[in-house]
């Protein structure tokens, strides 16, 4: 069923985020919930019963996870209570109140091995803790209810101090040069291209598992470079380091493409390169002008 975000109350769990949050700002003209997780603890089923009868939302759009790959690889039952667990909990509130749950997955669900972007119809091939138990969450939601969306996104970045533009221009402020990683590919998203995402595809009524990241890959390295680049900074002030260099505990993919043909196809929308998405960000964030000037830009 279409839903009308102008008209229809849609909760965001997990608004304390950084997806989360830019969500509840994109949607702040619009008949919009956020609860961050003092508010509602979605592995709590009578927690979410009761925030579903309070808010009585069309849709529920969860953010609510543990994203920190090295914590999950080291406290494996928390991941799967709060990335497995939780979003059945509230998947069944969902469907006991009428509500659809869109939930925001990730592309780290898969290992990276696939030399062609991967498609809706591949089978999940988890390494990690994390990744694991985000594909279970991912089960869960669409067993609960087939008519539930699953939209899996990919390296995030929006207006939050955690955001990876942010972190990095924060380190640019304690050393002349930023040692980034440059040997894993991936898709920067824009939090608020995922917002408009989600708005599309609830209006086109879509169902099941729907990708969406930024159009092209590039490693972090590149990321900073461009970063810097547009913050006049100096692309030289950025050194590529291998991912081996780091204390990581989790495995991490060292390619990760997803097809956006689905997506497509169902809001009839272009999807535009992570370069055109970073650049409006860098344009539209006071914080990463202000972090640059003191880093020297």
């Amino acid at each position: 069923m279409a839903i009308d975000t102008t008209s229809h109350t849609v909760l965001v769990t997990g608004a304390g985020g950084v997806l989360g949050g830019d969500l509840v700002h994109a949607w702040r003209d619009r008949p919009t919930v956020g609860l961050r997780h003092a508010e509602l603890d979605i592995t709590d089923p009578d927690a979410c019963r009761r925030a579903l009868e309070r808010h009585a939302p069309a849709a529920v759009v969860n953010c609510a996870a543990h994203a920190d790959l090295d914590f999950c690889e080291t406290h494996r039952d928390e991941a799967m209570r709060v990335n497995a667990e939780g979003p059945r909990r509230l998947a069944e509130a969902c469907a006991a109140a009428g509500a659809q749950l869109v939930h925001l997955s990730t592309d780290y669900v898969f290992d990276g091995t696939k030399p062609d972007p991967y498609v809706e119809d591949d089978e999940p091939t988890p390494v990690s803790v994390y990744s694991e138990s985000k594909a279970a969450g991912e089960r869960a939601v669409l067993e609960v209810a087939p008519h539930n969306l699953v939209v899996r996104v990919a390296w995030i970045f929006g207006f939050n101090d955690r955001s990876f533009p942010r972190t990095v221009l924060k380190r640019a402020q304690r050393m002349p040069t930023v040692s980034v990683i440059g040997d894993q590919l991936g898709s920067p998203t824009y939090s608020l291209d995922i917002a408009e995402a989600i708005t599309r595809l609830l209006e086109a009524g879509a169902t099941g598992l729907v990708h969406f990241t930024s159009e092209g890959l590039c490693t972090r390295f590149d990321m900073t470079r461009r970063v810097f680049e547009r913050l006049g900074l100096g692309a030289d002030r950025v050194r590529a380091i291998a991912s081996s260099e780091l204390p990581w505990v989790a495995p991490r993919p060292a390619k990760l493409e997803l097809s956006k043909a689905r997506y497509i196809r169902l809001t009839g929308a272009p999807v535009r390169t992570w370069q055109e998405a970073l650049d409006d960000y860098l344009a539209a964030d006071p914080a990463c002008t202000a972090l640059a000037h003191a880093a020297g830009g």
